[in-house]
């Protein structure tokens, strides 16, 4: 089977995870580092409109290493399932489908985050992903405090036209995938299985030859 497209390498600059502050490196995130592997499952909430951060979410299966080690321990393991609300209070799932899946996880706050949603939210508009491919945000880490709150005027229909899944305060999401910085992109096959981990923004044609090899792949 063909290896991933080159997508999947640190193209650019990444936020640090452990604070609303930007840095050149992945920076660990002390919640991640401390993130149990069990099986996890809890009810989800689907709350009022908007919500920044959710209540509960539910996760069903074993957390994924923390991302940074290679090669990355997490290929060729099933990726956990969760679901929960977008900002609007609509269910997003990611979880079993027929679909590779492309997780993208974003913080407000993170200016590499800022300027991957500014450049790629048109693209996609015109040029969506191939019939084969699901694209997935999560929003995580929102902080009052932080630039650019809340998230969900940032992450806006109009903006931005993928699914967004809304995170607890806790990271509960973001820790089940292994995240270390931001942006935060995991590829995963129809099986569930984790196909590729990175850290950093990619441009659009990287993700353009992401989706590219995706859509030659048998689901």
């Amino acid at each position: 089977m063909r290896r991933l497209a080159l997508a999947l390498v640190l193209i650019a600059g990444a936020c640090g995870a452990s604070t609303p502050a930007d840095t050149d490196n992945a920076t660990p995130l002390a919640a991640v580092a401390t993130t149990t592997t069990t099986t996890s499952t809890t009810t989800t909430t689907i709350a009022a409109t908007p919500r920044e951060t959710a209540s509960e979410v539910s996760i069903v299966g074993d957390a994924l290493p923390v991302f940074g080690a290679t090669p990355d321990p997490a290929i060729g393991m099933p990726a956990p399932v969760v679901a929960g609300a977008g900002f609007d209070g609509s269910e997003v799932t990611i979880g079993p489908s027929d679909k590779f899946r492309v997780v993208m996880f974003l913080a407000h706050w993170c200016s590499h985050c800022r300027g991957e949603v500014e450049e790629l939210g048109p693209h996609l508009k015109l040029s969506p992903p191939p019939a084969n491919v699901e694209l997935f945000s999560v929003s995580t880490s929102a902080r009052p405090a932080g630039d650019n709150y809340p998230p969900s005027e940032w992450l806006t229909p109009g903006a931005w036209p993928v699914p967004v899944l809304v995170d607890t305060e806790d990271t509960a999401i973001a820790n089940a995938f292994g995240l270390t910085a931001f942006p935060y992109w995991v590829v995963v096959d129809p099986d569930g299985v984790v196909l590729g981990r990175t850290a950093g923004s990619l441009p659009v044609e990287s993700v353009e030859a992401l989706f590219d090899n995706l859509a030659e792949r048998e689901g």
